[in-house]
């Protein structure tokens, strides 16, 4: 594909501008995207005239809308390796963000991401500074959180699939919640995530960590210098096992 000559065709550029655009792309190490910025070219444009060619939906990547939690549908090696990162799941459907239409192997490794999950995928055409802020998600508090929650969630699985092969009786409401609560406190990824929690608060030097549980979800503030901010939400699902797990590192009874 030919940006330039589809820029051209589309009005956003004469064929002056685009022959002297080519001669810089050419040059070792130019980046397309901060070369067409540098000539003036609102890069959602450029993002449009792209999805069009291809035939595909675009978006823009806003800061903090890609949740942690979906990070684990894409390992972070892949995701670069590939040049495509999770942006979220949507009724059902896994919305994945790709730099590269053109590349066969990542529409392969989609197509068994998608087998492995059991879960359709949508794809859109995303820029490439949008692909590296996405990336930078897995190295982060949430990245690091979005990781022990996807080895959380493989525990589970595994867990069930066990209770269900030993055929074991059924407990009552309050007895699998208690129990459900005790086990998952004890799995290593909720002690990964109350560790990695501690460790960045630690790090950010706040002064007390908020643990609040939401209608959907927990969120998590630290309080850096008086002010409260929000950094991180977890499913709701966690949170009893995460509150019993700092309980247990307080010595506190469950």
């Amino acid at each position: 594909m030919d940006i330039l000559e589809l820029l051209a065709e589309q009005g956003l550029v004469d064929r002056v501008t685009a022959l002297k655009l080519k001669e810089e792309l050419r040059h070792e190490g130019a980046s397309e995207e901060k070369v067409l910025m540098d000539a003036g070219l609102e890069p959602s444009a450029v993002l449009a005239v792209k999805a069009k060619h291809y035939g595909i939906p675009h978006r823009e990547v806003a800061e903090g809308s890609v949740s942690f939690d979906v990070l684990h549908y894409i390992p972070e090696e892949s995701a670069r390796h590939y040049g495509l990162v999770p942006l979220g799941v949507v009724d059902g459907v896994l919305e994945v963000g790709i730099i590269d239409p053109d590349n066969l192997e990542a529409r392969d490794v989609l197509t068994f991401i998608s087998a492995k999950s059991g879960m359709p995928y949508k794809v859109f055409l995303i820029s490439r500074s949008d692909f590296a802020k996405v990336l930078e998600h897995y190295r982060g508090l949430s990245g690091e959180v979005g990781r022990a929650l996807g080895e959380l969630e493989v525990t589970q699985e595994q867990e069930g699939r066990r209770k269900d092969a030993s055929q074991q009786k059924h407990f009552d409401d309050t007895e699998i919640a208690e129990t459900s609560s005790t086990a998952i406190s004890e799995d290593a990824p909720v002690t990964k995530i109350v560790a990695t929690v501690l460790r960045h608060a630690g790090e950010e030097r706040a002064s007390d960590i908020h643990i609040e549980p939401l209608f959907d979800k927990t969120r998590v503030r630290f309080r850096v210098d008086g002010v409260l901010k929000t950094n991180l939400t977890l499913p709701q699902k966690v949170h009893a096992a995460v509150v019993a797990r700092i309980k247990v590192l307080s010595n506190m009874r469950l």
